[in-house]
């Protein structure tokens, strides 16, 4: 018996009218570039709002605490980076992935808001020297928003293409500006935390898993297939994770052998 054939999926244009119909706000000139402009200023306020400011103050308290603990820097870098907003492109191109991947798009679709409801709008990254240091900063970042009642929510990811971080959210209040008037809104704010090694890689291979998330082709059919980029950057990605876990390796050994009299 033949197997059912898939319905084609929507396209890009398709998508928008349907989702106009739930939010007409999408499709009414100039919405995208001001939502962008939005995000923009938001990242802004975000950067310079108490929990952000806050978590600056505490930065050094927490890099003493991890060296005490570790005898390792916790940052590359001497401050907290800002946040930054989401493109209006990257907006669009996120929301018609869920309609094609989200099993509860439907009801989605039945409360959007002229708001986008996604956990990235407004975001930063923040580079670790270790990845035990990752797992440290995230704990602290994650308990000072539930401290300051910021209903936060943390994650390890570890993707199959290659990407190892971690992810703290949080809520901020702000207020959407558009066609002269400004609504009280609540939009999600996302910390990614992850190693300096595996920066470096996920930015040189990220516009090759932007390529294959539009792909509809199942990872089996690029695991093997060598000439494949995605079967490079995957791999890679998968590397350095375990160099970043044997560079900690390392770095117990020698700390441990120092303090026990051993030789370097």
């Amino acid at each position: 018996m033949p197997a059912e054939s898939k319905p084609a999926p929507l396209t890009e244009q398709e998508w928008l009218a349907e989702l106009s119909q739930a939010q007409s706000a999408v499709i009414v000139p100039g919405y995208w570039e001001s939502l962008e402009d939005n995000c923009r200023i938001w990242a802004g306020e975000v950067a310079a709002g108490p929990y952000w400011q806050e978590a600056g103050k505490r930065l050094s308290q927490w890099r003493a605490e991890f060296r005490a603990q570790s005898g390792g820097d916790l940052l590359t870098q001497a401050n907290l980076p800002p946040f930054v907003g989401k493109s209006a492109v990257n907006i669009r191109r996120k929301l018609y992935r869920k309609r094609r991947d989200q099993p509860d798009y439907q009801a989605f679709l039945e409360n959007a808001p002229p708001v986008p409801q996604i956990a990235d709008l407004v975001r930063t990254r923040v580079e670790c020297k270790f990845v035990d240091g990752v797992e440290f900063l995230a704990a602290k970042l994650y308990d000072l928003a539930s401290e300051m009642n910021m209903s936060p929510f943390r994650t390890r990811e570890g993707l199959l293409q290659g990407y190892f971080a971690q992810h703290v959210t949080f809520q901020s209040e702000v207020f959407f500006r558009f066609g002269g008037g400004h609504e009280p809104t609540r939009v999600t704010c996302e910390i990614q935390l992850a190693t300096d090694l595996s920066t470096r890689i996920w930015e040189a291979a990220h516009p090759v898993y932007e390529v294959s998330r539009e792909l509809m082709e199942a990872p089996a059919e690029w695991q093997w297939n060598p000439q494949d980029p995605r079967f490079v950057s995957s791999q890679l990605g998968h590397m350095i994770h375990l160099a970043d876990g044997l560079l900690v390796q390392l770095r117990e050994a020698v700390r441990t052998g120092r303090r026990s009299g051993g030789s370097a």
